[in-house]
């Protein structure tokens, strides 16, 4: 049994709003070869940053999520999705539109999304905003998350001053890393790529296998001096890979419906269990049963404390 209650997550990085259009497909349209969704319902849930927040959240935990939002209908929704989900938020509001992603469902298919970005640069006035407002967070919570979706947001300047900011504090700090640049990153304490990012910062294509993986893993810790990566493998699991050793364990899920968003559930769940005071090893495997439920439901998606609780329960 786990019990977050007590547990402070800092959250920062890219915050987003994901939209869900659920419709039923009937025809195809006679001015394209396209089905035509006849949109019976729809949906918005918190994405990004604010998605590893919300799992924190439904997981029991106090959520504090920091980012940037525009003066918009999105970010409007966004505010009130955070108040709804009990999340302390404190948001940069810019020129620039909140980022949102649309989804088109019929029946369980997505026909398409649609994407509302732009790339996110702090001015100096908004990057002067944030240091205040982390200077103060920082104090009030027991771990500090930075959701990097390659966004704009978390750039080299803003990342070094979270993770020195950290440091000072005693704070650990998990990255969730997105692109190339993960000399930023230097100084957390443990990183979390999935298969495909990690190929890619290696700069070749690695198979989903225990021996490429802890091979190019180390070569990671080496190239930017990391602690620790935990790397995500969709139906292999994940592994743990650090200067003493490589754990691999199997996935938990027996049934893969939609992935979206897993990698949050998971970073979510690592800082909460290490926060409770889990060594790294019981954070992996509640991390890896959390990865297991969120697997099984439709699109961007949390997990319960009530539903872990009781999943862990019967791995025992």
């Amino acid at each position: 049994m786990v019990d977050f209650s007590k547990c402070n997550i800092l959250i920062v990085g890219d915050i987003m709003l994901d939209k869900y259009y659920f419709g039923k497909v009937e025809r195809i349209s006679p001015e394209a070869p396209v089905p035509i969704v006849n949109i019976v319902s729809e949906e918005s849930r918190l994405g990004g940053a604010s998605n590893v927040a919300n799992n924190i959240s439904s997981l029991g935990g106090n959520a504090f999520l920091c980012g940037a939002i525009g003066h918009d209908l999105f970010g409007k929704e966004i505010e009130r999705m955070g108040r709804q989900k009990n999340i302390r938020t404190s948001f940069i509001k810019t020129e620039q539109p909140t980022i949102a992603k649309a989804r088109v469902i019929g029946g369980l298919q997505q026909i398409v999304r649609i994407d509302y970005e732009q790339k996110l640069r702090l001015n100096e006035r908004g990057y002067q905003q944030l240091k205040e407002l982390i200077s103060k967070l920082i104090k009030e919570v027991h771990l500090l998350v930075i959701s990097d979706y390659g966004k704009g947001f978390i750039s080299q300047e803003i990342c070094s001053f979270l993770i020195q900011t950290a440091q000072e504090h005693h704070i650990h700090v998990i990255v969730d890393p997105k692109g190339q640049e993960w000399e930023k990153y230097a100084g957390a304490d443990l990183i979390t790529p999935n298969v495909k990012e990690l190929g890619e910062i290696t700069g070749k294509t690695i198979n989903n296998d225990d021996r490429e993986i802890e091979i190019a893993g180390k070569t990671i810790l080496d190239r930017y001096g990391l602690s620790a990566l935990l790397v995500t493998r969709s139906e292999k699991g994940m592994s743990l890979i650090n200067r003493q050793e490589t754990i691999h364990i199997p996935t938990y899920s027996q049934e893969v419906f939609d992935v979206s968003g897993a990698g949050d559930t998971v970073v979510a769940t690592l800082a909460l269990a290490l926060s409770a005071g889990k060594d790294i090893k019981e954070a992996m495997y509640i991390a890896n049963v959390a990865a297991g439920i969120v697997v099984t439901k439709l699109g961007t998606a949390t997990v319960t404390q009530e539903e872990l609780n009781k999943h862990l329960g019967k791995s025992c």
